[in-house]
């Protein structure tokens, strides 16, 4: 897991570096709206497919009022997830990864499907193996990724793809800590 954050945190300093997210704080560029990407997402999806575009309004984090869904304990079946990244554009997806990894209280629990590219690290000091799938922005200049957990008994290389090829998961997204770091991560997930 280690190897990923730094993989990710390398290619986001490459990509700051290149240029990639010089535009500073959005919102205040905007007239100082306070709606989240969630928010634009949501109304995005409801206006293409018909339904009321009001978004679903979002409780902060750490709102003892808020009670914390705890993931299922059955893998995620095919067609059963509430966030379908699959079917956003490039700038949408890395948007709503970031606001995944960015606030991740407003997602757990809900059931995610994604596709990228597949990334392994290995920590040979607890023989650990961390899996995760990588997606880019529009331009390609920067990543990001999500780790996850395939339900069931898996072992490494046989029953995962081989490194930087296409992989669709679906999980149910939940954090963990280790080492005083939150991570996230989709658990009791599935390949499609």
């Amino acid at each position: 897991m280690k190897k990923i954050t730094a993989l990710v945190l390398c290619v986001a300093l490459i990509a700051a570096l290149a240029g990639c997210g010089k535009s500073g704080n959005t919102a205040s560029q905007h007239g100082g709206g306070t709606n989240s990407v969630n928010d634009v997402l949501q109304k995005r999806l409801a206006e293409e497919d018909g339904k009321d575009a009001t978004p679903t309004p979002t409780v902060p984090a750490g709102d003892p009022a808020t009670p914390t869904a705890k993931p299922d304990d059955k893998p995620v079946e095919k067609g059963e997830v509430d966030i379908d990244l699959t079917k956003l554009s490039s700038s949408m997806v890395y948007a709503e990864v970031y606001n995944m990894i960015t606030k991740p209280s407003d997602y757990i629990g809900k059931k995610v499907r994604m596709d990228g590219v597949f990334a392994m690290y290995h920590d040979e000091a607890t023989d650990q193996y961390y899996f995760a799938c990588i997606v880019a922005d529009a331009t390609a200049c920067c990543s990001n990724g999500i780790e996850f957990v395939l339900a069931g008994e898996h072992k490494y290389p046989d029953d995962y793809p081989e490194l930087g090829s296409d992989i669709c998961v679906s999980g149910v997204f939940d954090t963990y800590e280790e080492a005083g770091t939150l991570y996230c991560t989709l658990r009791n997930a599935v390949k499609e």
